[in-house]
């Protein structure tokens, strides 16, 4: 297949079966802990500690508008060069090869590169380049905002 990265991790999200390349992955882990950020928006959950450094963690499933993350679960770490984020998905079943994509179309919604099918069905290909790209836009609106909105209904009933 002529754009699809050589390996990926293929990863559930409410049932939803997912992919980014493995080359945007620098690990999975289990759900450390997460200490909250005051304001911060809903699907942020908070930052945790990555060997040393504070990373934000992101419920994708819930940024997505899928449902969120249940307890438990796996992280996937940013390449850090992409950022300094962690994306908590449901579960990571496995790695793939390249050679079992049988064939690939573009995706259809924003956040989906491509549309991957292998052999037990099809997997929208993310790319978190792009992710980033769209948190980054989305939180200097909020930053930049006249009332400091972050997105967050308890801010919002409290005052």
């Amino acid at each position: 297949m002529t754009g699809v990265p050589g390996r990926l991790v293929l990863f559930r999200l409410a049932g939803r079966r997912c992919a980014f390349d493995l080359a945007e992955v620098a690990e999975v882990t289990e759900l450390p802990a997460v200490y909250p950020v005051p304001l911060a928006p809903p699907s942020f959950k908070g930052v945790m500690n990555c060997h040393g450094r504070l990373v934000s963690l992101l419920d994708l499933g819930g940024y997505l508008g899928l449902e969120s993350s249940r307890e438990g679960g796996k992280v996937l770490v940013l390449d850090r060069r992409i950022a300094d984020l962690a994306l908590w998905v449901d579960e990571v079943e496995r790695i793939i090869p390249v050679a079992e994509v049988l064939s690939e179309r573009e995706g259809e919604e924003v956040h989906i590169k491509q549309l991957l099918t292998i052999h037990d069905g099809e997997v929208p290909l993310l790319s978190a380049l792009d992710l980033v790209e769209k948190l980054d836009a989305e939180l200097q609106v909020i930053i930049h905002s006249p009332n400091g909105d972050r997105g967050d209904s308890r801010r919002r009933e409290a005052t």
